[in-house]
């Protein structure tokens, strides 16, 4: 089979930039397909403005320019500035070389991901050449411009008038989409309730899955302080400073936090500032093998609607249990009292069941226990790879 897919970044050796989850997953499902025998091509943004095509591993990755006021995950402009890139990038066509590409690969599916700075428009080229189109929902670009639906602080319950706005023309696009996936049932849901796809369009939810390079760890010894760790993007939606101001809350010298990602200087002295008493280590990018081997468990403390969260299925897959808050799809990979805890983004909420931990040591064994029962029989990425193959072919003449 032929796949072509598109996503705003994938990385390559070139390129390596990552800004999510998404963009990591992507490029395993592509690598994935190739290793099931299929013909994989990738399109997505050239940051330089220049086109080109890249060998790797397997997968043609072809970098494509944008035709807007400065390239996406540039450093923030001033509001008027970020205000026109939105429209312009709701409003423009695909990029003029997406039809060439596709008439040369001649893909029997067309499956988009990420879409800053490439346009929706692109499902229509694919549709008028007789290429089925699918579309995962890795976010909520399709409703909302910050791909978020958070502001001020705050989870938004219902798209405000500026979404809308911003949003009207892939919206309206979606009509060119043969089928729809989703990483959660929550992501999938909220989308619904926009009332953006038809109510005939095949919809189907693919779970993810821990990334295949993660393996069973030991468990960690308990020796009276419970090791912490978040890994992660240090921005205010993702929930850090409630699992930092949870900690303050408890004993001293009963936590420690490891907490990997990219954090400015500021970062670091914000979060300092909420739990001076507290333990913190930033240890900055590290590979998760090498995180999860420093913790007894990792928490996903999400203010908003997080769609799938891949670092808790790694986390999972590492024997480290999760305590993740009851937003998006986080819940759909934590058994609640099981392989892990589902506690609302709230301190009082993360300072009560740190504390139960830290009390009851047993919970932490007993779910560190139930995630090596359960190992044997996790959903491996082959299953995944299996899932999309099927909706594929299902879209086959």
């Amino acid at each position: 089979m032929r796949v072509v897919l598109a996503a705003a970044l994938y990385p390559t050796p070139s390129e390596p930039r990552i800004m999510g989850g998404a963009e990591v997953f992507t490029r395993q499902l592509a690598e994935g397909l190739v290793a099931a025998g299929d013909d994989v091509s990738v399109v997505r943004i050239a940051l330089d403005g220049h086109y080109r095509r890249e060998d790797a591993n397997g997968v043609s990755v072809y970098f494509v320019p944008i035709r807007n006021l400065y390239p996406p995950f540039a450093p923030k402009t001033n509001p008027l500035m970020r205000m026109a890139w939105h429209v312009i990038d709701d409003r423009w066509r695909a990029p003029s070389e997406l039809e060439a590409i596709l008439k040369d690969v001649k893909p029997d599916i067309f499956h988009t991901h990420t879409f800053n700075g490439l346009s929706t428009d692109m499902w229509h080229v694919a549709r008028a050449l007789g290429i089925p189109v699918v579309h995962t929902l890795h976010d909520y670009y399709l409703i909302c411009p910050r791909c978020s639906r958070f502001k001020d602080g705050q989870v938004c319950e219902t798209s405000c008038g500026s979404c809308r706005l911003l949003t009207t023309n892939r919206r309206e696009r979606t009509r060119d989409l043969d089928a729809v996936t989703s990483v959660s049932h929550r992501t999938l849901a909220i989308h619904q309730q926009e009332g953006i796809f038809a109510p005939n369009l095949p919809t189907h939810v693919v779970h993810n899955v821990a990334n295949p390079a993660i393996s069973l760890l030991p468990p960690m010894p308990y020796e009276g302080v419970l090791k912490v760790g978040y890994i992660g993007r240090f921005a205010e939606e993702k929930g850090l400073h409630l699992l930092v101001a949870a900690a303050a809350l408890l004993p001293a010298g009963s936590i420690e936090l490891k907490l990997a990602g990219t954090a400015s200087p500021e970062d670091q002295e914000r979060l300092r500032q909420l739990a001076p008493a507290v333990s913190m280590d930033f240890l900055g990018f590290v590979s998760p093998v090498d995180f999860y081997a420093q913790v007894h468990l990792s928490v996903a403390p999400s203010i908003w609607e997080e769609p799938a969260g891949l670092v808790v299925l790694d986390a999972l897959a590492a024997g480290r249990p999760v305590i993740g808050s009851n937003r998006g799809g986080i819940s759909e990979g934590v058994e609640d009292g099981v392989t892990g805890w589902i506690v609302p983004p709230e301190v009082d909420a993360l300072a009560g069941i740190l504390k139960r931990l830290i009390e009851q040591p047993k919970l932490l064994a007993d779910a560190e226990a139930a995630l090596v029962d359960k190992a044997s029989s996790r959903r491996a990425f082959s299953d995944l790879i299996d899932d999309y193959r099927k909706i594929y072919s299902d879209l086959q003449p």
